[in-house]
């Protein structure tokens, strides 16, 4: 199971991002906040995509690091500087294996980048949160929220990796604008839930109350009334508005589970960020086949796995501490 922060790392490399938020990136990642975490995630980038790299491409890797003043060790240890320092520097070479040197260092963040303010919920947790302008956010389980100290700026914008409610606090001079990926939505005095982990292939914006814009991929817009999803898909870069039932959408904030047509995958996942526990398979080819199952809140992880062996069937499981073991027959 990917750590929060391998997950923030990897959805950053997929996207586009405007220069404001890809420095305030850069301005994370170089902060000495959970630098040990950090330095993990970029050592497994590096480990991971390294059989991928050319000479030319490790040789421009150590240039950069001669350029900032890193000496790195044959296996990538740092002696002067943790790896996740010189990460604004290197990563785009380690993980897209670019020809030519793309560097970067501390002294190129804009000078009046503020800094920014993070929140995780671990897995099997939720809270809410409440921002300087008074909005609150309500945070699922495994989600990650990002905004710029005291919301300065023309806008007050957030980014978000997971799900979450928002209910904004109205001002009409200073748009509250939520980022993940490709889809921004923006809000005036409303409420409205946005889903967007990483990890899934579906990102969605459900207008709950009041009125939204939703843009997605800089180049189609929606204007939601209350009712009304946006569902993008990252992988073909498409989206649809469609109607959808507002007590599902919210379900998770009762502590509910409602699983509507999903691949077996895609329940192991909710249900790792539901309980906090760890899944796995004896299988790596797991069937596509999609299923709705609804689960109400108190629901235990046993009471589950048991409606699911009558549904999906074909499998025994077992529990031993926060993990989970599912034998496929």
């Amino acid at each position: 199971m990917k750590s929060n922060f391998e997950k923030i790392v990897n959805n950053f490399i997929r996207f586009d991002y405007s220069k404001r938020t890809t420095n305030l990136f850069y301005r994370w990642m170089i902060s000495d906040n959970s630098a040990t975490e950090k330095d993990e995630v970029f050592r497994k980038l590096w480990r991971k995509t390294k059989s991928n790299t050319n000479k030319n491409t490790e040789e421009s890797f150590r240039q950069v690091l001669d350029k900032i003043g890193v000496q790195p060790a044959p296996i990538i240890k740092i002696n002067r500087l943790p790896i996740w320092r010189y990460a604004a520097a290197a990563v785009f070479i380690i993980c897209l294996s670019i020809t030519g040197t793309l560097w970067f260092t501390e002294s190129h963040i804009e000078k009046d980048a503020v800094a920014m303010i993070e929140h995780y919920v671990k897995n099997g947790k939720r809270e809410i949160i409440t921002l300087p302008d008074g909005s609150t956010i309500h945070l699922n389980s495994g989600s990650h929220i990002f905004y710029p100290e005291n919301l300065e700026g023309k806008t007050r914008t957030v980014y978000l990796l997971g799900e979450a409610d928002f209910k904004v606090a109205k001002n009409p001079e200073k748009p509250f604008i939520v980022r993940s990926a490709d889809m921004a939505i923006t809000a005036l005095g409303t409420e409205f839930n946005v889903k967007a982990y990483p990890e899934e292939d579906l990102l969605t914006a459900t207008l709950l109350e009041g009125k939204v814009r939703v843009n997605c991929n800089d180049t189609t817009n929606y204007i939601l009334t209350p009712g009304q999803q946006v569902v993008y898909t990252k992988s073909t870069l498409k989206s649809v508005l469609v109607e959808t039932d507002v007590a599902d959408v919210t379900a998770w904030q009762r502590g509910e589970i409602v699983l509507n047509k999903a691949t077996i995958n895609e329940i192991i996942q909710t249900l790792e960020r539901h309980y906090g526990i760890a899944f796995h398979t004896s299988r790596k080819e797991i069937s596509q086949d999609r299923y709705s199952l609804v689960f109400k809140e108190n629901a235990n992880i046993k009471e589950v796995l048991e409606v699911m062996q009558t549904v999906i069937g074909e499998f025994d499981y077992h529990l031993k501490e926060n993990s989970c073991y599912i034998y496929w027959k």
